[in-house]
């Protein structure tokens, strides 16, 4: 007769895992995508780059695209990532109330919906702990469009999947 040892299965999550590889910065601008890309590959002395692909997440059923930008340091075999936070999601036309008009109806949709304020994320791929945070946020704030730049913790994600890029 031959005994079977019953095998327990385990799922596993992000938030199992204490690691924290990444360096995320929420930025506040109200400029649009490619003239922030811009004035920050200025001042940090880096080149974001408009990824082919948009990041795609199925949010309430329905599928919403954020752009995102990237930069890779050769220096450190590093990549970084400039990621809008809110997409405004536009509906079919409504008939309004007036006679001539239509009016368009339009959700604002959120990578972060815990971080509703920030318009944009600043992920830094950072395995070896060599950037300093502090340094990159000190350089975004002397930028004058940006009104606030500041780190955000990683405990404080609620989906931490959505930041998977690669």
């Amino acid at each position: 007769m031959k005994y079977f040892k019953a095998v327990r299965k385990r799922k596993f999550s992000l938030c199992d895992f204490d690691i924290c590889d990444y360096k995320l910065i929420g930025i506040h601008s109200q400029l649009e995508p490619h003239k922030l890309a811009y004035l920050i590959n200025s001042k940090l002395g880096i080149s974001f780059k408009r990824m082919e692909k948009d990041l795609d997440l199925k949010l309430a059923a329905k599928t919403v695209s954020f752009p995102i930008f990237e930069y890779f340091n050769q220096e450190w075999d590093t990549k970084s990532f400039l990621i809008i936070n809110k997409v405004n999601e536009h509906y079919m036309d409504i008939p309004s109330s007036n006679l001539f008009a239509e009016e368009d109806l339009v959700q604002i949709e959120y990578l972060l919906k815990n971080h509703k304020r920030v318009d944009y994320l600043m992920k830094i791929n950072d395995e070896l702990d060599i950037f300093s945070s502090d340094i990159i946020i000190d350089k975004l704030t002397r930028i004058n469009q940006i009104s606030m730049a500041y780190a955000i913790e990683s405990k404080a994600i609620k989906h931490p999947e959505h930041l998977i890029l690669e």
